[in-house]
């Protein structure tokens, strides 16, 4: 039986979003789509954290997640609309920015490519307003469930502000409160065993998308890889512990909604000092591809750099958080 311990969210959030930028800096289809099932363990740690309070209280708390979505992305998506050359932009305009304003993220050709994982924002807004009613009744609960179950078998258009990815959300949420109830422990052979798991179920399933509500060829089979991914982020962060890299991964945790929100940004100045040097980018994704590694060592350099050296003000201002700039 597992021992009881309790987990280190913070390290787990920090991990978590390590590997959003790692699935972000265009690495082999069978490195994405093993990363690409780490995301249900950011919706667990929201449930992992759970309190009850009232709902203008919830509402009060993570409203911030609203404000850095419409912020950040604003911010990404003008940007983008300035600066990408004509070839790149297919589409008018105002269709880049509707589709921002929507929340319709998973049209990747249609919307400014850096504010694509803004998305998540939305989507834990909603999740934690849906938990919030659902968590109080175990019929709706049951429901919830049924329906986050439905969503990942049945092909669908995603659903304009995240609604549809918020319900998928949901059965991770109840996980985590649970984890907390009975306050489980990730073994080493426990650890393996789910490696072992996930690196079979994501090189058959395939990658899968929150997003773009794909996952893979079988909807169940991609929920039990999202179940074992969360076990191997949950070691993961205490191997980081172990290790003594958490200071790092506990600035990332800190930082959370500025990282998320601009590292495909901060990431592309890259392109900009090639560019500099007289290389001449015909194909922005087939480079990427040939240097992801280079890619994902520069935006984890630069990333860091923003975090250590930009002012919290202005970190606050760039995430919408009015309330910390006005202090």
């Amino acid at each position: 039986m597992p021992r009881e311990k309790k987990l280190n969210i913070l390290l787990l959030e920090g991990v978590a979003i390590f590997c959003v930028m790692l699935v972000h800096s265009g690495t082999p289809n069978y490195i994405y789509a093993f990363f690409s099932y780490g995301l249900s363990s950011l919706a667990f740690a929201r449930g992992y954290q759970w309190k009850d309070r009232g709902f203008k209280e919830l509402i009060k708390s993570r409203i911030l997640l609203v404000q850095a979505y419409y912020v950040a992305g604003f911010i990404n998506t003008m940007i983008y609309l300035i600066l990408a050359p004509e070839n790149v932009l297919q589409y008018p305009k105002y269709v880049y920015i509707i589709n921002y304003l929507l929340g319709r993220m998973d049209k990747l050709d249609q919307v400014a490519i850096n504010a694509v994982p803004l998305w998540f924002f939305l989507m834990l807004f909603l999740a934690e307003v849906m938990y919030y009613f659902v968590n109080k009744n175990r019929f709706l609960l049951a429901v919830s469930i049924f329906l986050a179950i439905i969503l990942r078998i049945i092909p669908h258009e995603p659903f304009i502000f995240k609604i549809d990815a918020a319900i998928v959300a949901l059965p991770f949420f109840w996980l985590g409160k649970i984890w907390r109830k009975y306050e489980l422990e990730v073994r080493p052979l426990d650890f393996a065993l789910s490696t072992l798991a996930l690196i079979l179920i994501s090189q058959t399933n395939g990658d899968i998308s929150w997003n773009n509500q794909w996952f893979g060829k079988n909807g169940l089979i991609a929920l039990l890889g999202e179940l074992v991914a969360i076990f191997v982020v949950i070691y993961l962060s205490e191997m980081v512990k172990a290790i003594n890299l958490d200071k790092f991964f506990y600035k990332l945790a800190f930082n959370a909604l500025f990282v998320i929100g601009y590292h495909m940004l901060l990431g592309s100045l890259l392109y900009v000092i090639l560019s500099t040097f007289g290389v001449v980018i015909s194909d922005v994704m087939s480079l990427l591809n040939k240097i992801w590694y280079i890619y994902f060592a520069f935006d984890l350099l630069i990333v860091y750099l923003a975090m250590k050296y930009l002012p919290t003000k202005v970190k606050s201002l760039l995430i919408g958080d009015f309330r910390r700039v006005s202090k």
